[in-house]
C-alpha cells in the first residue's frame, strides 16, 4: 500500500515538475550524444576505411626488392606462414605533358584480384596501348574518355626500357583504393610530386622482371585496418616474408651473377674474334697498299711518252699558221678597197636620203596647208548654218507665246459668257409666274452652270499660271540665251570674212609648191637607179671576199682543232700528273690510316680486354639483393588517415569531458535542490512511518529515469550524426572513401551512461542522506536561514561606501549562495570555453593561407625548370624573366623533396638552396612565430621549418641527417627553426649544400614577383613562360591559398556544430540555473514585493546577479578556452599542415555576445516566472 502510494506520488511528482525532469532529460541527453558521438567517430572513421579497402582487396603487405621480384620470389611468398595470397605487379613514373607543364604520373599494372580501380566514368582498359586515368588528375588537366596521351622517361634512359609504348588511349577515368586523399606521392623525376596515377595492362610493361609484390595476410580482412590487432596480425606476417627476403635477395644476386658470368664469356668471345678480324684487316690493308705503289710507278712511265708526242705536234701546228697567216693579209688589203667603195657611196646614198627628206618634208607642208583652208571652208559653212538655226528658234518660241495667249483669251470670253447665262437664269428665277417644277428647273441649270464655271475658273487658273511661267521662261532665260548664242556667232563670222582674203592667197601659193615639187620627182628617181646599181658591185665583191675568207678560216680552224688536241693533251696530262699527286698523297693516307687503324684496333682490343676485366670485378661486387617489406603504410595518406583517427580520440578525450562534466554538474544541482525543496514532504512521509530506503527511492528513481532516458536518446542521437557529421567532413580531404560505417559503439554509451547515472544518483543519495539524517520534526520545519557574513568588499570601505543598498544586497546574495555561485561561473565559463574553442579552430584554420602566402612566402609565381633544357634554354627563360616589365624580381634555386632523419624518426620535406641569398630574402621570410624575430640564411646556415624539427624533436643545434645523391645521410646543425604553416621545408645556404652533395647549387627552380598582382596578367606570363622549353612547370601561389580556402571551408560544418552544442549547453545551463536560484528564493522575492517593489525592479534585482555571473564566467570561459583550444589545435593538425595557434579577438566577442545573448533570452523567460509569484502563499507560514 506505501509502496503505491509513492508510486503514484512518483508518477504526479514527474508531471507536476515536468519541467525540471525534462531539464535533467535534456541537458544528460546532451552531454551523452557528445561525449559517446565524439568519441565514436574515432572508431567509426576506421570502420569507414576499413570497409572500403575491404570492398577493393586493399593489400595488406607490400614487397620491394633492389633486384625487383621474380616468379620464384612470388612462390617463395605465397608459402610465408600466414600469407594468404601474393600477387606480382609493375609500377613506374612518367612524365605527361598538360598544356605545357610536365606531370608525373604513377603508372602501374592492373591486378587480378588485389587493389581494386573503379571506373567512376568509361571502363577499364582492355587492350594493349588502353590505360584507366586518375579522375581527380584528369579533371584538372581537361582531359576525358577517348583521348589520348604521351608518356615520357623523365630520366636519360628511353621510355621503351620500360614501357613497349609511349601513348595510350584513355578508356576510363576512376579511383584507386591506394589513393584515398588528394596526395598521389613524390617521385625522383621531374618536380619530385606526382600529380596523379595511370594503369595499364601488365602486357604493356617492358620489364623482364616485376617491381613489386602485393600480399594479403590470413585473417586480416576480418579485422578492422588501423586497429592494434590488425597492426599485429600484418606485424607477424610481415617479419615471415623479411626472414625468407635474405635468402631469396641470395638466389637473385646468384642468378644475376650467372647471367652476367654467360654474358661476359659471350664478351671475351666476340673480343677474341675481333682481334682476329683486325689482324686480317690490317694484313689485307698493307697488301693493299703495296699494290698501289706499283700502278702509281706505270703510270709515271705512261706520262712520259704522253709529253713527247704533244711536242712535235706542236712544230707542226706552227708550220700551217704561217701559210694562213698570209692569206688572211692578201684578204685584208681586197676588204680594205671594198670598204672604201662603200664609204662612197654611203656619201652618195645619205645625199639622196636628204633630197628625198627636202621633198617629203615640202610635200607634207602643201598637204598640211590645204587641210588647214579645207577646215576653214567647213566650220564657215557650219557657223552660217547655226545663226540660221536660231533665229528659226526665236520665231518659233514666240508663235508658240501667242497662241497659248490666244487660247487663254477665248476660255476668259467663254467663262464671262457662262457667268452671264447664269446671271439671266438668276433674274429668270425672280420674275414671278413661275411654276415651282420651273423654278426648280432652273435652280439644278444654275448649280451645273455655277459648277462648271467654278471648274472652269480653276482650268483657267491654273492655264494662267503656265501662261506666265513660259512666257517668263521663254523671255527671260531662254530667248536672251538664244540671242547671246546669235550674237556670238555672228562675230564669228565677222572674224572669218576677215580672215577670208588671206586664206585665198594661201591657197594659190600651195597650187604653186605642189606643181614644182611634181617637177623634182624625176630626178630623184634617176638617182636612186644609179645607187641601187653601185650597191650591186660592191655586194659582188663582198661575196668573193666572202669566199677567200672561209676558205681561210677553214685552215685556221684546222690548226685551232690541233692546238685543241694540244690542249686536251696538256689538260691530259695535267689530270695525269694531278692523280699520281693524289695517288702518292692516299697512299701516303693509306700508310698513315694503317698505323692509325693498328693502333686503334690494339687500343680497342686493351678496352675491351679492361672492359671484361671491370666486368668480372663488378660481377664480383654484386651484393645480395635486399627486400624492403612494408605494410599499408607506404601508400599515400593510409598513416595519415589513421593519425585523423587517432587525433579525434584525443579531442574525444578532452573536448566532450568538459561538455559532460558541466551537464553532470547541472544535474547534480538539480537534484540536490529538488530533495533541499521538499525536505517538508520527506520530513511527513518519515512521520509517516516510511522508511530512509523508500523515501530516497522515490529521488532515485526520479532522478535514474530522467538520467537513463536521457542517456539513451543521447547515445541514439549522438552515435549517428556526430560521427557522421565528422566522417563526412573528413572526406573533404579523403575523397575516395565513400564509405560511412556509424555502427552503434556501446561501448562508449554505456560509459557516458554510467557516468551520468553515477553523478545524479550519487547526489541525489548525499542530499537525500543529509535530509533523512534529521529528525521528521526537524524536516517539517523550513531551514533556518543561513548567517550572514561580511563580504570582502566590506573590507574596502571606499568602494563600500559608495555602492548603494541594491548592489550591496546582489554582492551579498552572489556570496552567500556559493554553491550556485560556482556552479554558475563554472557552466557559464565552461560554454564560453566551447565556443571559444569553435571559433578558435576556424580561425587557426583559415588563417593559414595568408600567413603562408602573404607574409612566408612572398613570390607570385614558381617556375620548375626541365631537365632535358641546356644552358641556352635556361638563359633564354632566365632573359625573358628579367626583361619582362609586369615581373619585379627573380630568384633561382634547387628545391626537391628529400629525407631527413633524427635518431628514427624519418621525415620527408622539401629541400631548397637559394643560388643568390641576397635575392632570397625578397622571396623567403624566415621567422620565429612566437617573438617574430626574423633571420637572414646565411653561410652554411641550415633553418629547418618548425612543423618538422617539432615532429623530429629537433631544437636550435641539434645535428639532423639528411638524405645525400647516393642514398647516405649527412650530418648537418639546424642553426633555426623558422614558422611556416604548409609541407615540410628545409632551407640549406648554397656552401652547406655543396657540402653535403659536393657540387654547387644547379637551379631547378624559379620564383617570381610581380609588380601589381593581377591574375590575368599573370596567367598571360606564365603562358610566356611555358613556351619556353626550360619551362617545366609553372603555379601560382594565389592558386594555392584559393584552393587550400575551398578545402577547408567544408570544415564550417564541424565547427558550426561545435558552436551550436556550446550554445545549447549554454542556454540550458543558464536556464536551469535561473530556475532554480528563483525557486530558493520565492520567499525573498516575494518578501520584497509586498515591501513595494514593482514587477520590473525584482526581475532587476535578479538579473543584476545573473549579469554579473555571466561576466564572472566570461572571463574565466576566456581563460579556461585559451587553454583548451591550444590543446586541441596541436591535437587535430595533420602531418603536412601547422595551424596557427591565433583566436582572433573578434571571435572572443562573438562568444561573449552568444554568452550574453543565451543569458538575456533566459532573463526574458524568468520574467514572467517572477511576474507569477504569489506574494500571499510564498510568505504563508509552512509550520
Amino acid at each position: 500500500m506505501k509502496k503505491r502510494a509513492l508510486r503514484k506520488n512518483f508518477y504526479m511528482e514527474i508531471r507536476k515538475s515536468l519541467g525540471r525532469f525534462l531539464s535533467i532529460f535534456f541537458i544528460v541527453a546532451m552531454g551523452v550524444a557528445f561525449f559517446s558521438g565524439i568519441r565514436s567517430a574515432e572508431p567509426d572513421m576506421r570502420y569507414s576505411a576499413d570497409a572500403y579497402f575491404d570492398r577493393n582487396d586493399f593489400m595488406d603487405i607490400q614487397v620491394m626488392g633492389t633486384l625487383g621480384i621474380t616468379e620464384e620470389d612470388v612462390t617463395a611468398i605465397e608459402q610465408v606462414e600466414g600469407v594468404e595470397k601474393a600477387e606480382p605487379g609493375y609500377s613506374a613514373d612518367m612524365l605527361v605533358d598538360v598544356h605545357g607543364n610536365q606531370k608525373i604520373l604513377h603508372v602501374s599494372s592492373v591486378l587480378d584480384s588485389m587493389n581494386d580501380y573503379k571506373a567512376e566514368e568509361g571502363r577499364m582498359p582492355e587492350k594493349s596501348g588502353e590505360c584507366l586515368m586518375d579522375q581527380d588528375f584528369a579533371a584538372s588537366a581537361g582531359l576525358k574518355v577517348g583521348d589520348s596521351i604521351t608518356l615520357l622517361s623523365g630520366t636519360r634512359d628511353p621510355l621503351t626500357d620500360t614501357l613497349r609504348t609511349d601513348t595510350y588511349e584513355i578508356t576510363g577515368l576512376g579511383s584507386s583504393v591506394s589513393y584515398i586523399s588528394f596526395e598521389r606521392g613524390s617521385s625522383n623525376i621531374g618536380n619530385g610530386e606526382v600529380s596523379g596515377f595511370l594503369t595499364i595492362l601488365p602486357e604493356d610493361f617492358s620489364l623482364e622482371v616485376y617491381t613489386e609484390c602485393y600480399v594479403t595476410a590470413e585473417g586480416a580482412k576480418e579485422l578492422t585496418a588501423f586497429t592494434p590487432e590488425y597492426d599485429k596480425k600484418v606485424e607477424r606476417v610481415l617479419k615471415n616474408i623479411e626472414d625468407i627476403g635474405d635468402y631469396q635477395g641470395k638466389l637473385r644476386a646468384d642468378s644475376v651473377r650467372e647471367e652476367a658470368g654467360d654474358e661476359l664469356k659471350k664478351a671475351e668471345q666476340e673480343l677474341a674474334d675481333g682481334k682476329a678480324r683486325a689482324e686480317q684487316e690490317l694484313s689485307d690493308a698493307w697488301k693493299q697498299i703495296g699494290d698501289g705503289e706499283q700502278v702509281l710507278a706505270d703510270g709515271k712511265t705512261e706520262l712520259a711518252a704522253g709529253k713527247q708526242e704533244l711536242e712535235e705536234g706542236r712544230n707542226q701546228l706552227y708550220s700551217s699558221q704561217k701559210q694562213v697567216d698570209g692569206a688572211y693579209a692578201q684578204i685584208q688589203a681586197e676588204e680594205q678597197k671594198l670598204n672604201q667603195g662603200k664609204q662612197e657611196l654611203q656619201t652618195q646614198e645619205a645625199l639622196l636620203q636628204q633630197k628625198e627628206q627636202e621633198y617629203e618634208e615640202a610635200l607634207a607642208k602643201v598637204e598640211a596647208g590645204e587641210a588647214e583652208i579645207s577646215r576653214f571652208d567647213t566650220g564657215y559653212a557650219s557657223l552660217e548654218a547655226g545663226i540660221r538655226q536660231i533665229e528659226q528658234g526665236i520665231g518659233q518660241g514666240m508663235q508658240a507665246l501667242e497662241a497659248a495667249r490666244g487660247e487663254y483669251e477665248q476660255g476668259v470670253a467663254a467663262l464671262e459668257a457662262a457667268r452671264g447665262q447664269v446671271a439671266a437664269m438668276e433674274e429668270q428665277l425672280k420674275q414671278e409666274g413661275l411654276s415651282e417644277e420651273e423654278k426648280q428647273a432652273l435652280i439644278s441649270q444654275i448649280e451645273i452652270a455655277k459648277t462648271q464655271i467654278s471648274q472652269q475658273e480653276q482650268v483657267l487658273a491654273q492655264a494662267k499660271v503656265v501662261l506666265e511661267e513660259q512666257e517668263k521662261q521663254f523671255l527671260e532665260q531662254q530667248k536672251p540665251q538664244a540671242e547671246a548664242q546669235l550674237a556670238a556667232l555672228k562675230e564669228q563670222k565677222a572674224q572669218l570674212d576677215a580672215q577670208k582674203p588671206e586664206i585665198e592667197e594661201s591657197r594659190k601659193a600651195l597650187e604653186a609648191a605642189r606643181g614644182q615639187l611634181e617637177e623634182q620627182k624625176p630626178q630623184l628617181d634617176k638617182a636612186k637607179a644609179q645607187l641601187q646599181e653601185a650597191k650591186n658591185q660592191i655586194a659582188s665583191g663582198e661575196a668573193q671576199l666572202a669566199e677567200a675568207k672561209q676558205q681561210a678560216a677553214k685552215g685556221q680552224q684546222q690548226i685551232d682543232s690541233g692546238w685543241s688536241k694540244i690542249h686536251a693533251g696538256e689538260q691530259e696530262l695535267k689530270k695525269g700528273e694531278a692523280e699520281i699527286a693524289e695517288n702518292e698523297k692516299k697512299l701516303e693516307d693509306a700508310r698513315k690510316a694503317y698505323e692509325e687503324g693498328k693502333a686503334e684496333a690494339e687500343q680497342k682490343i686493351q678496352d675491351g680486354e679492361n672492359e671484361i676485366k671491370d666486368a668480372k670485378q663488378k660481377i664480383e661486387d654484386i651484393e645480395d639483393a635486399k627486400w624492403y617489406v612494408n605494410d599499408r603504410s607506404i601508400t599515400t595518406d593510409y598513416a595519415g588517415y589513421g593519425d585523423n583517427a587517432d587525433r579525434m580520440r584525443a579531442i574525444g578525450e578532452v573536448f566532450p569531458i568538459l561538455f559532460f562534466i558541466v551537464a553532470a554538474l547541472i544535474s547534480l544541482t538539480t537534484m540536490t535542490r529538488m530533495v533541499e525543496e521538499q525536505r517538508t514532504e520527506i520530513g511527513t512521509l518519515k512521520a509517516l512511518g516510511y522508511g530512509k530506503m523508500s523515501i530516497a527511492g522515490k529521488y532515485l528513481n526520479y532522478a535514474m529515469t530522467a538520467t537513463i532516458g536521457g542517456s539513451i536518446f543521447g547515445v541514439l542521437f549522438g552515435e549517428k550524426i556526430f560521427p557522421y557529421i565528422i566522417i563526412t567532413a573528413y572526406k573533404i580531404m579523403y575523397t575516395h572513401v565513400p564509405d560511412v560505417v556509424i555502427p552503434y559503439n556501446m561501448k562508449y554509451g554505456i560509459w557516458a551512461t554510467v557516468a551520468a547515472v553515477l553523478c545524479t544518483g550519487l547526489a541525489t543519495l548525499l542530499a537525500c542522506y543529509k535530509e533523512l539524517a534529521a529528525q521528521p520534526a526537524v524536516l517539517m520545519r523550513p531551514p533556518a536561514p543561513k548567517q550572514g557574513k561580511r563580504v570582502f568588499l566590506e573590507y574596502l570601505p571606499f568602494l563600500w561606501k559608495r555602492l548603494g543598498f541594491i548592489w550591496k544586497s546582489t554582492i551579498r546574495n552572489l556570496i552567500r549562495y556559493k554553491k550556485r555561485f560556482f556552479m554558475t561561473v563554472f557552466g557559464i565559463g565552461g560554454c564560453m570555453a566551447l565556443m571559444i574553442v569553435g571559433f578558435g579552430l576556424r580561425d587557426s584554420i583559415f588563417s593559414i593561407g595568408t600567413l603562408q602566402y602573404e607574409e612566408l612566402q612572398l613570390y607570385d609565381g614558381m617556375v620548375i625548370l626541365s631537365t632535358d633544357a641546356d644552358e641556352e634554354d635556361r638563359k633564354d627563360l632566365e632573359a625573358y624573366l628579367e626583361e619582362e616589365k609586369e615581373i619585379s624580381a627573380v630568384s633561382q634555386g634547387y628545391l626537391k623533396k628529400t629525407n631527413v632523419k633524427k635518431g628514427n624518426e624519418k621525415k620527408e620535406v622539401y629541400l631548397y638552396a637559394p643560388l643568390d641569398l641576397e635575392k632570397n630574402k625578397d622571396f623567403l621570410v624566415y621567422r620565429d612565430r612566437r617573438t617574430h624575430e626574423t633571420y637572414e640564411l646565411g653561410e652554411k646556415d641550415a633553418t629547418l621549418t618548425e612543423k618538422a624539427a617539432k615532429a623530429l624533436g629537433i631544437k636550435k643545434g641539434d645535428k639532423l641527417s639528411v638524405e645525400s645523391q647516393d642514398g647516405e645521410f649527412t650530418e648537418i646543425t639546424i642553426t633555426n627553426i623558422c614558422e611556416n604553416y604548409m609541407e615540410h621545408y628545409l632551407y640549406l645556404s648554397p656552401e652547406l649544400y655543396e657540402e653535403i652533395y659536393g657540387k654547387p647549387v644547379e637551379e631547378n627552380n624559379i620564383y617570381f614577383k610581380m609588380k601589381d598582382l593581377d591574375e590575368k596578367k599573370l596567367g598571360a606570363i606564365g603562358e610566356n613562360i611555358l613556351e619556353k622549353r626550360a619551362a617545366l612547370n609553372v603555379s601560382y601561389t594565389y592558386n594555392m591559398e584559393e584552393r587550400l580556402d575551398e578545402m577547408l571551408e567544408s570544415l564550417d560544418i564541424v565547427i558550426v556544430v561545435l558552436i551550436i552544442s556550446a550554445g545549447l549547453l549554454a542556454f540550458v545551463v543558464l536556464y536551469n540555473l535561473n530556475n532554480i536560484n528563483i525557486t530558493e528564493r520565492k520567499r525573498e522575492l516575494a518578501t520584497i514585493k509586498v515591501l513595494g517593489f514593482y514587477d520590473n525592479e525584482v526581475s532587476a534585482y535578479v538579473y543584476r546577479e545573473n549579469i554579473l555571473l555571466t561576466l564572472i564566467g566570461t572571463v574565466a570561459g576566456v581563460l579556461l578556452g585559451s587553454l583548451l583550444h591550444r590543446y586541441v589545435i596541436t591535437t587535430v593538425e595533420i602531418d603536412s599542415v601547422m595551424f596557427t595557434r591565433i583566436i582572433e579577438n573578434i571571435s572572443f566577442v562573438y562568444s561573449a555576445l552568444l554568452t550574453f545573448g543565451f543569458s538575456v533570452f533566459v532573463n526574458v523567460v524568468m520574467y514572467f516566472k517572477l511576474k507569477k509569484i504569489d506574494m500571499v502563499e510564498s510568505l504563508k507560514s509552512v509550520e
